[in-house]
């Protein structure tokens, strides 16, 4: 038995609101019936018999024309916005969405693009990024956290060079002069200080992580 998600929202939406009951029942039973590529193999005749009413396919595509992608002379109906309620994005790689991509190209269905990636590592991603712009500091933060540690460890950096650092991090898509993401720009600016401050090398305490210093 297949599961799938369902949208409890969907008696706010319109297109619902809008269906008379039999045809309300009729949706319904077509996403249910569908396979998991959202493909249904029309059969009105059959459908009439468990919704209890008498279906005409003239009628069923006017009314869900803006809904379905018609195939195969009408034999065979594509739910339009079925992969993405279901999946999000597909992924090759992933072995239930390789499925549903061999049934799309069956039946020659462009409307996803490539490369795909699985709905779960699209939300993973849009977290990380998320978190990433969480550690993106203002400037003024930038200036107080720089001050203090040059105050802390005697260095003699000024304010303009504080500013050029922040905005060439900030312009190189918060990534140091190596190209790296600044994960941790606390770590990454007390790693930097010793150079702004003109020492050829820095003190052994100046680092606690080497991945994040920047050379000159």
């Amino acid at each position: 038995m297949a599961k799938r998600f369902t949208d409890t929202d969907k008696w706010k939406k319109p297109f619902i609101k809008g269906l008379k009951a039999p045809y309300k029942l009729l949706w319904f039973y077509i996403l249910d019936d569908c396979d998991h590529a959202g493909i249904w193999i029309v059969d009105l005749e059959v459908a009439g018999l468990r919704c209890g009413f008498n279906y005409t396919e003239d009628e069923a595509l006017k009314i869900f024309n803006e809904q379905v992608e018609i195939l195969n002379g009408g034999t065979v109906w594509f739910i339009r916005d079925f992969i993405d309620f279901q999946y999000g994005e597909l992924n090759p790689a992933n072995r239930a969405h390789n499925s549903v991509i061999k049934r799309l190209n069956k039946y020659k269905i462009k409307t996803l693009t490539s490369p795909l990636k699985g709905a779960k590592e699209k939300e993973q991603d849009e977290e990380k990024e998320q978190d990433e712009e969480k550690d993106v500091p203002s400037y003024e933060d930038f200036k107080e956290y720089a001050l203090d540690k040059c105050s802390e460890l005697n260095f003699n950096v000024s304010e303009s060079q504080i500013n050029a650092k922040y905005q060439s991090w900030k312009t190189n898509g918060w990534r140091n002069g190596n190209g790296k993401q600044i994960k941790n720009w606390k770590s990454t600016l007390l790693n930097t200080l010793p150079y702004l401050n003109g020492k050829d090398k820095p003190q052994e305490h100046d680092f606690k992580n080497f991945d994040n210093v920047e050379y000159p």
